[in-house]
C-alpha cells in the first residue's frame, strides 16, 4: 500500500547473491576444492590475469560465515593467487550450480527453495539498476545495443543468444588484449556478466520472450534512479495515516504554491533592502 493505495507487490531479498559477495563465495568455493594450493585456476577470470587476495579477503565475511565455510585444515593467514584461464563453458556451469533448482517445496520457486510467481509474465515490465548497469555498460559493445537518451538499455530486439555470445567473447579474450581504459571492475567483466545473465535464465526463468519488457536502467522520466529513492518510498509507509494528505496535490498547484513563495520571497529582499537603506540614511541625519 502506498498513500492507501493498492499494489500487487512480489518481492525477496536474496541476501549473499549480491555480484559481489556471490563472487566471494564463488571463490571460496575454489579454494576449498584446491587440495591446499595457494595458487588456484579461476574460470571466470580472463586468461592471464592474476588476482591475489588474502584468506580475510575471501572468507571473513557473514556470507562465508554463515553459507560456507571454510575448511578447517585451511591457514587462516593464507594468501591466494587466482590464475585466470579464460573458460567461459566452465565458469557457466560453475556459476549454475549456485542456482540449485532442485529443491522446492512451494507451487513454483527461483532457485534455492524460494518462492517466486512463474512464469514472469511477457507483459511486466522487469527493470535491473545500479551494479547491473555499470556492468552492461562495459557489456554492450559486444552486444551492438546502444543506450536510449536516458542511457537505458532496452532489449526489446535483443535475445539471449546474442547476449550470451557477447559474454563468451569476453571471458575467452585474454587479458593482454584488453586495450585501455581498465578500470578497477573490467577485471571481473566475465564473471559479473556471465553472472547477472545466467541469474536471470536460471534464477529467474527469463527466456526470449519476456526479455523483451527487460530494461538496464539509469534513469527514469530523466530521474536518476538507485536504492536511495526505493528506500523514500518504502519509508512513506511508515507515515501516520493521520498526517498523510486526504489527496496529492496536482503539478499546476504546485506550481501555484512554488510561485506564491518566490513572490514572498522576492517581497522581503525588496522590503529588507528598503529598511537597510532607511536605517542607513536615518544615520546620515
Amino acid at each position: 500500500t502506498l498513500f492507501d493505495t493498492q499494489y500487487d507487490l512480489y518481492s525477496h531479498s536474496y541476501l549473499c547473491y549480491g555480484t559481489e559477495q556471490l563472487r566471494l563465495l564463488h571463490l571460496g568455493q575454489l579454494v576449498n576444492k584446491a587440495n591446499g594450493s595457494l595458487r588456484i585456476d579461476e574460470p571466470c577470470l580472463q586468461y592471464g590475469y592474476l588476482q591475489n587476495l588474502t584468506y580475510d579477503n575471501i572468507f571473513n565475511t557473514p556470507c562465508a560465515q554463515n553459507q560456507y565455510a571454510p575448511l578447517s585444515s585451511l591457514d587462516t593467514s593464507s594468501k591466494f593467487t587466482f590464475v585466470g584461464l579464460g573458460n567461459s563453458t566452465r565458469c557457466s556451469v560453475l556459476l549454475q550450480e549456485r542456482l540449485n533448482e532442485s529443491v522446492c517445496t512451494s507451487t513454483t520457486c527461483s532457485f534455492n527453495n524460494v518462492y517466486q510467481p512463474k512464469p514472469i509474465s511477457a507483459s511486466l515490465k522487469f527493470i535491473a539498476i545500479s551494479a547491473w548497469y555499470t556492468t552492461f555498460q562495459n557489456l554492450a559493445p559486444n552486444v551492438s545495443l546502444s543506450p536510449d537518451q536516458d542511457g537505458n538499455f532496452n532489449f526489446s530486439k535483443v535475445n539471449f543468444s546474442q547476449i550470451k555470445a557477447a559474454i563468451n567473447a569476453i571471458c575467452n579474450q585474454p587479458w593482454s588484449d584488453q586495450l585501455p581504459p581498465k578500470d578497477q571492475y573490467r577485471p571481473f567483466l566475465c564473471f559479473n556478466s556471465m553472472y547477472h545473465w545466467t541469474l536471470l535464465e536460471y534464477g529467474y526463468s527469463m527466456n526470449d520472450t519476456n526479455l523483451r519488457n527487460f530494461q538496464i536502467v539509469k534513469k527514469i522520466n530523466s530521474n536518476d534512479i538507485g536504492w536511495t529513492l526505493g528506500f523514500m518510498i518504502n519509508q512513506t509507509n511508515t507515515i501516520s495515516a493521520e498526517f498523510r494528505p486526504t489527496r496529492l496535490i496536482t503539478q499546476s498547484e504546485f506550481a501555484g504554491l512554488l510561485f506564491l513563495c518566490l513572490l514572498v520571497l522576492i517581497a522581503s529582499a525588496i522590503i529588507s533592502g528598503l529598511a537597510v537603506r532607511f536605517c542607513a540614511r536615518r544615520q546620515g541625519y
